[in-house]
């Protein structure tokens, strides 16, 4: 009986063992896990920082752009208010022109 007692003892210490060397390798698989999550979070707030220099940069083109487009709108209010004034001018040429003709015959 107490060969018995000692079997038991040797089979319940491999056991813990096997226990022990179970929750070693799903502590390590968590670990590992953790590290893979914080590498790939790292990558991804490497690539949410590229993109918001990205987005920046985008901006201030936008902003230089619709300076630009101010400027061009400016450009077609003055050539509209020219183009009226020439045809202005040549309807006066014009009547002058007919008026002149009419006074030399």
């Amino acid at each position: 009986m107490l060969m018995q007692q000692g079997t038991f003892n040797f089979i319940k210490e491999d056991s813990q063992l096997d226990n022990m060397q179970m929750l070693e390798a799903k502590i390590t698989k968590v670990i590992d896990k953790i590290r893979a999550q914080s590498e790939e979070n790292s990558a991804l707030n490497e690539r949410i920082s590229s993109l918001q220099q990205e987005l920046d940069n985008k901006e201030d083109e936008i902003k230089a752009l619709k300076g630009e487009l101010k400027g061009i709108d400016s450009l077609k209010t003055d050539v509209d208010r020219l183009n009226i004034e020439r045809e202005t001018v040549r309807s006066h040429v014009e009547n002058l022109i007919r008026e002149l003709e009419s006074v030399e015959m």
